[in-house]
């Protein structure tokens, strides 16, 4: 997985979660995905606006590979990937690069994994006000 500058389209980004076949599981990500869209396009114009999709590794739609093909079929040759997980276990050292791969190979794009949000200070520091509020 490489990262180059396109000439013709801006990249996309894709917010990746984990999936579960629990369809209430889905809805704070599709909330997060909502806020980021919402701030992202208040101080743009509609063309200007950055491309953002939710996609989901395994058990719910819409798919990464999936998500990955729309993005492609609209023009896109470069996807950012940004894993909405706490670490990189297994799943983000092994099995979405390999997935990465395989869409990159089927597809013709590059994509870039980013690392996941749960590693940065500030998810880290938001997360123990939350609990520190709690006990």
């Amino acid at each position: 997985m490489t990262t180059h500058t396109m000439t013709d389209k801006k990249s996309a980004n894709v917010l990746l979660a984990h999936g579960s076949r629990d369809p209430q599981w889905q809805a704070p990500f599709e909330v997060i995905a909502e806020r980021i869209k919402s701030k992202d396009q208040e101080n743009k114009t509609k063309d200007d606006a950055t491309r953002i999709e939710l996609s989901f590794m395994e058990l719910s739609e819409p798919s990464l590979e999936s998500t990955c093909h729309t993005l492609m079929k609209d023009g896109y040759k470069e996807i950012n990937v940004y894993p909405i997980f706490f670490a990189a276990g297994r799943h983000l050292r092994v099995d979405v690069p390999k997935q990465l791969q395989e869409i990159e190979e089927k597809l013709g794009i590059t994509t870039h994994l980013h690392p996941p949000v749960g590693q940065e200070e500030i998810v880290q520091d938001a997360i123990t006000k939350v609990i520190l509020k709690q006990i």
